[in-house]
C-alpha cells in the first residue's frame, strides 16, 4: 500500500493535475496506476481543499461552505473531493481486513516530499473526517494518545499522579507490558520490559514514559492553565495597584508570574504558527482553528492591557484594568477544551461554534429592525428641541430591552407622569411639543416590534439552532474521532 519511490511516479503528478483541473474521470483513471494510491488520493483531497480555501479566502469547512465563481465548479470540486476520500478509504479498508499490522505500518510511514507527513497527517489537514473515523486510524490515534499506558487507564489515576509526582515511579502507573527498551548486555542488545527495570534506570524510564504520553500532557496543561487562571484572578481582583513613575519594582510576584506565563504562551503560539507553514495558504489553516483565533485575541488584548496598566497615568491604569477584566472571559472559555476529551461533550463545542454563525445572522436581522423601530421611537417621543447625544442612547436601549419585556410604557403612553407630554413643554414652541397622537402611533409601533422580535426573530433563531444541532448530532461520532487527532497533534 505504501511506496518509497512514489517521488518518481509520473501518474501521481498527472492525477493531481487532472484533479485540480476538475477532470473527474481522467483523475480517477490515472489514480489507478499510481504506486501509492492512498497517499495520492489523500494529497488530491488536500489540494482540492486548499484550492477552495485559498481561492475564496473562506475559513470554513469545504463540506459546509464552498463559494467558487460558478455553481457547477462548486459542485464538481465537492464531488471530486468526496470521490478521492472514498477511494483512499476503500484501499485502507481492504488492507485493514487483509493484514492490520501491515496496514498500521503503512499508515505511519513518512513521506519526505511533504515534511515527513504520514497518511493521518494528510487526512487531518484535508479535513477527511470519514477517513479519520476508520478503525485503522482510530487504533493508531488511541495508541498514540495513551502513550505507553495500558488501554483501560483511568484519567483520575493520571491526575492523582500529576498532583503527587513521586507516584509515577510506583506500580500505580499502569504501563503496557509490551513496552520495552533496547539495552547492551555483554556486547549484545536485549529487549527489556519496563516493569523489569530496577534502580535509577527504572526511575528515569518510568518518569520519561509517564510525562511523554499525550494524555499526560493534556491533563498537565489543563491543571497548569487552571492554576494560571487562579493567579490571574487573584491579581486582577486583589493585587493590582497603580504604579507611579514607571517603577516596575512595585509589581507583585503573582503579577510577574502571570506575565511570564503570557510570554511562554506567545512563544508556543509562534511555534504552532511556524509548524503550520507547509503548504501555500497554510496561514489560513492556522487561523481556521477557532482556538488559535481565540489565543490571538487573548494575547493581543492582554498585552494591550499590560501596556496600559504600567503607564503611570490614572486613566490608562483604569483602562488597562478594564481590558484585562474583559479578556478574562475568553481566558476562562478556553477551559472548554476539556470537552474535547469526551465523545459526548466534544461535538458540543462544534455546536457552539456553528450556532455562533447562526447567531450572527440573527443579530444582523435584529439590528436592521432595531434601528428602524429605534429611529421611529426617537422621532415620535423626543422633541427635536430636546434631542441630544444622551437621548440617542434610547435609539438602541428602547427596542433592545423591549425584546426582554421592559416596554417603557410610562414613556409611550404619554400620561401625566410621562417625561414627554404636551404639558411638559412650551406649547408656543412647535419643536418642543410631543402630541398624544404621536404617542398612539408609537404604541402601535411597539406592538409591531414586539411581534416581530419575540415571535418571528426569536423563533427563527430557535429553528436555526435546532437545524444545526440536528446536523451535528447525526455526525457526532465522526466529528469527535476527527477531533481526537487534533488533540494528539497539539
Amino acid at each position: 500500500m505504501a511506496c518509497t519511490g512514489c517521488e518518481m511516479d509520473p501518474f501521481y503528478e498527472l492525477t493531481l493535475w487532472a484533479a485540480l483541473t476538475l477532470r473527474d474521470d481522467l483523475a480517477v483513471l490515472l489514480w489507478r496506476y499510481t504506486q501509492d494510491p492512498v497517499r495520492c488520493a489523500l494529497v488530491a483531497t488536500l489540494m482540492l481543499y486548499r484550492y477552495a480555501l485559498v481561492a475564496t479566502l473562506m475559513l470554513y469547512s469545504l463540506k459546509d461552505s464552498l463559494y467558487l465563481e460558478k455553481d457547477d465548479d462548486k459542485r464538481r470540486v465537492k464531488h471530486l473531493y468526496g470521490v478521492f476520500e472514498d477511494l483512499a478509504l476503500s484501499v485502507v479498508n481492504q488492507a485493514w481486513l487483509s493484514d492490520p499490522d501491515v496496514c498500521r505500518r503503512a499508515m505511519l510511514s513518512k513521506w519526505l516530499r511533504i515534511r515527513s507527513y504520514n497518511y493521518l497527517d494528510l487526512a487531518f489537514h484535508a479535513h477527511a473526517r470519514n477517513f479519520m473515523a476508520h478503525p485503522a486510524c482510530q487504533e493508531i490515534i488511541s495508541a498514540g494518545w495513551r502513550g505507553k499506558f495500558k488501554r483501560d487507564t483511568s484519567f483520575i489515576r493520571i491526575v492523582i499522579i500529576l498532583l503527587v509526582p513521586f507516584l509515577c515511579i510506583t506500580p500505580l502507573v499502569p504501563f503496557d507490558r509490551k513496552v520495552s527498551y533496547r539495552r547492551a548486555v555483554q556486547g549484545k542488545y536485549k529487549m527489556i520490559y519496563i516493569d523489569k527495570l530496577t534502580g535509577c534506570e527504572a526511575v528515569l524510564k518510568r518518569t520519561s514514559a509517564f510525562y511523554s504520553a499525550p494524555v499526560t500532557k493534556f491533563w498537565l496543561n489543563l491543571l497548569l492553565y487552571f492554576t494560571f487562571l487562579v493567579i490571574h484572578s487573584y491579581t486582577l481582583l486583589v493585587n493590582m495597584r497603580f504604579i507611579p513613575h514607571w517603577d516596575l519594582s512595585q509589581l507583585s510576584g503573582a503579577e510577574i508570574a502571570v506575565w511570564t506565563w503570557i510570554g511562554t504562551w506567545i512563544i508556543g503560539e509562534l511555534q504552532d504558527w511556524g509548524k503550520s507553514l507547509v503548504f501555500p495558504g497554510s496561514k489560513l489553516h492556522y487561523l481556521s482553528d477557532s482556538w488559535n483565533r481565540m489565543d490571538i485575541f487573548i494575547l493581543f488584548f492582554y498585552l494591550l492591557g499590560i501596556l496600559l496598566r504600567i503607564t503611570p497615568i490614572q486613566g490608562c491604569f483604569q483602562g488597562g484594568r478594564t481590558v484585562l477584566a474583559v479578556v478574562s472571559v475568553p481566558m476562562f472559555c478556553k477551559l472548554l477544551m476539556l470537552f474535547e476529551y469526551k465523545p459526548t461533550l466534544g461535538p458540543i463545542l462544534l455546536m457552539l461554534r456553528e450556532m455562533s454563525k447562526d447567531l450572527g445572522v440573527f443579530l444582523l436581522l435584529m439590528i436592521i429592525f432595531l434601528l428602524g423601530f429605534g429611529v421611529s421611537y426617537i422621532a415620535l417621543l423626543i422633541p427635536p428641541a430636546r434631542l441630544g447625544w444622551t437621548s440617542l442612547s434610547a435609539l438602541f436601549m428602547y427596542p433592545y430591552f423591549q425584546m426582554f419585556g421592559d416596554f417603557y410604557l410610562e414613556v409611550f403612553e404619554l400620561d401625566e407622569a410621562s417625561a414627554y407630554t404636551e404639558k411638559t413643554w412650551d406649547a408656543g414652541d412647535p419643536n418642543g411639543v410631543v402630541s398624544r397622537g404621536q404617542g398612539i402611533v408609537s404604541v402601535a409601533l411597539l406592538v409591531c416590534w414586539v411581534m416581530i422580535s419575540t415571535v418571528v426573530l426569536v423563533n427563527l433563531l430557535i429553528a436555526m439552532f435546532s437545524d444545526t444541532y440536528r446536523t451535528i448530532k447525526d455526525n457526532q461520532l465522526i466529528i469527535w474521532k476527527y477531533q481526537r487527532y487534533k488533540m494528539l497533534s497539539h
